[in-house]
């Protein structure tokens, strides 16, 4: 607080139109500061594994706010409202460089066809990850969660092959196919012991030598699976598998 001993000469009111006008002067010099920061930016670098496409919404986005470009917070805040920016880091260097340090989001599979998974098993959208060679999971809004579960369960149970589908149908039914053509019905019970099985079944026919395309295996049984087409009966499938275990332990 600044206080005046009043002197002789000087009214209070004066010393009250002073102070008022010192306080004015104070604004204006640090919005006209404030003005000629965001005034002054000659140089926008965006960083980050992002493409041109990326950068350029990015920098069309920061530069709508205008005067408002040098609050680094506010323009951190905007760039990581976008949907397939997961995030940021901002920077001002003087006297006329903005720095955005962008962090994207990692998709790992699609999402009902309208968007795309991360690690976590958040759905996001975007447009700049399009076209990339990524599994197809379905299922309920509310059931993504769920879904990625059934994903990494399968993954984990068949290394050695490429996932093209995973779908989590009503009540919980699971049906995946794989990159090479196999198709499995896993039902809605007892999944993680039906995909065991079916993954017993997968490897055997594989080593006969069947055509995978278009070939579905039936999983939804109690003891057994069903395959359609020409293909060896499930008995001899799992005899044989049996009898493989039994001759590794000699």
């Amino acid at each position: 607080m600044i206080c005046f001993r009043r002197r002789p000469g000087i009214s209070y009111q004066f010393l009250q139109a002073l102070l008022l006008l010192l306080l004015v002067l104070t604004l204006s010099v640090q919005a006209a500061t404030d003005r000629k920061e965001a005034d002054d930016l000659r140089y926008m670098v965006i960083a980050g594994d992002v493409g041109e496409g990326e950068r350029d919404q990015i920098r069309r986005v920061v530069l709508a706010m205008e005067h408002t470009l040098s609050d680094i917070d506010a323009v951190r805040t905007r760039v990581e409202a976008l949907s397939w920016v997961a995030a940021a880091e901002v920077q001002f260097n003087w006297p006329d460089e903005l720095t955005i340090n962008v962090h994207p989001e990692r998709a790992i599979a699609y999402w009902n066809e309208t968007a795309f998974i991360n690690k976590e098993g958040v759905a996001f959208k975007s447009t700049f990850h399009a076209g990339i060679d990524l599994p197809h999971l379905y299922g309920s809004e509310d059931q993504v969660d769920e879904v990625m579960r059934r994903y990494l369960e399968i993954r984990r149970a068949l290394p050695d092959f490429l996932i093209e589908m995973v779908e989590v149908r009503a009540r919980g039914a699971v049906a995946f196919e794989l990159r090479a053509g196999w198709q499995v019905l896993l039902g809605s019970n007892d999944v993680s012991e039906r995909l065991q099985r079916s993954v017993v079944v997968i490897e055997r026919l594989k080593r006969m030598g069947v055509d995978p395309t278009n070939t579905r295996i039936d999983a939804r049984y109690t003891d057994g699976v069903a395959i359609n087409g020409s293909v060896p009966t499930t008995e001899l499938l799992l005899t044989t598998h049996q009898n493989s275990i039994e001759g590794n332990k000699l």
